[in-house]
């Protein structure tokens, strides 16, 4: 494939956080059943990276314009947890594999995928691990990506003069911008379950919902506005995309002393609703990726380039109190199997757009919130687990995590 060809397939979809002023890496963390063997793990490393060639790849950054092309640079696993910096420690791949103890890291810069994009591959890591390491017999079939959507005809269909004039009317949330701190929250999937049935929504307008009863006592407001993200691959007819491919949605909740999530569930799960239909899902996403499609166009170096786009990106952004990302099951595909072998798991993305960010996993019947958190106030997590056991909601855990 001819480098120009790459560049137009997989490179502006990351455009967005390649232009933003903070680099957004994002990390998954899998505790397994016991001690990582570090060799084994490399070989693992290699043997999936083999049979997927969309993340053997490198950014090339020139005069005016950036493009990935092939990493000739040998991937290798790290010792610890620390977080490395992408690409400058890790040979030039966009991602990076480490494991301490029990654990293995994966980190990776959103610029290449996102959450939904990064999982196939991580999860062929553990398989071809526990192949190594106790016997398994998982295949190593190749992973490709689905070819890109077209955005020009995207942005014919919605033109960005309307995104321009919806967004410029809405109101603009302040967002903390404070030391970073991160608070986990477990919780039993059937009781959040039940507790949707129960109000007749969807589990994740329940999950919203705790979640702004919860920070209405604890941001001291009572407009409430959170935004979250939706998969837009089907949509846009890329159902096996391993690139970014979402949009994101923003509402507001009005809350009271005497406000219970059944007062609040049935309003927020219709507008949750409705901003899952296929045509809102594309139009959104027209929206969103106007201001960097057109940023992009320009004949200018990429450092003006950046200036522009991170002066301007209040047009096409959603600034809110929190952003809730649901993830599900991390595993891709999620054989029941390769669970035997996973303890725990945690996922953490740096707050975009919002003063908090909530990643909501679910593995082995346990649904964990990891927040990473920008408001300068202490006491979020017992914030939460009053919320939460207040409405019904079987709380395993809540704590404050050192950054």
């Amino acid at each position: 494939m001819e480098q120009a060809q790459r560049s137009a397939e997989y490179i502006f979809q990351g455009t967005m956080y390649f232009f933003r002023r903070e680099k957004i890496l994002c990390r998954y963390q899998f505790a397994l059943k016991d001690a990582v063997d570090p060799a084994l793990l490399q070989r693992a490393l290699d043997a999936a990276l083999s049979a997927a060639p969309y993340y053997r790849v490198q950014l090339v950054q020139e005069k005016r314009e950036a493009f990935l092309e092939p990493n000739p640079n040998p991937c290798l696993v790290y010792a610890g947890s620390a977080q490395r910096s992408i690409p400058e420690e890790t040979n030039g791949y966009l991602f990076s594999v480490s494991c301490e103890g029990d654990t293995v890291y994966f980190d990776w810069y959103h610029f290449l995928m996102d959450g939904r994009g990064v999982s196939p591959f991580l999860t062929r890591i553990l398989e071809l691990y526990c192949n190594l390491r106790y016997g398994t017999a998982f295949a190593n079939t190749p992973i490709v990506s689905s070819p890109a959507y077209d955005i020009e005809a995207m942005m014919a269909k919605y033109p960005a003069t309307e995104a321009s004039e919806s967004t410029l009317q809405r109101d603009v949330v302040q967002t903390w911008e404070c030391k970073m701190r991160r608070t986990r929250v477990r919780l039993t999937k059937q009781s959040l379950v039940d507790k949707a049935v129960a109000n007749g929504v969807k589990p994740f307008t329940a999950l919203a919902g705790l979640l702004c009863l919860a920070l209405r006592g604890y941001l001291g407001k009572d407009d409430i506005q959170y935004s979250y993200s939706a998969d837009t691959r089907k949509a846009a007819g890329v159902p096996d995309a391993l690139y970014n491919c979402v949009c994101s949605f923003q509402h507001s909740v009005k809350l009271g002393d005497g406000t219970r999530l059944a007062d609040i569930a049935p309003e927020m799960d219709a507008a949750v609703r409705r901003t899952l239909q296929p045509e809102a899902m594309l139009r959104q996403m027209a929206q969103q990726m106007s201001w960097v499609y057109k940023v992009d166009q320009q004949k200018a170096p990429l450092r003006i380039k950046q200036r522009v786009f991170q002066m301007g990106e209040y047009i096409s952004g959603v600034p809110a109190d929190f952003w809730l990302s649901y993830l599900g099951n991390p595993l891709l595909p999620a054989t029941p199997e390769i669970q035997t072998y996973t303890k725990d798991f945690n996922v953490w993305v740096p707050p975009d757009g919002g003063s908090m960010g909530v990643e909501a996993s679910s593995l082995n019947g346990v649904i964990t919130l990891c927040i990473e958190n920008k408001a300068e106030m202490s006491g979020l997590a017992a914030s939460l687990r009053t919320a939460f056991a207040k409405e019904g909601i079987a709380v395993l855990e809540a704590v404050e995590l050192d950054t």
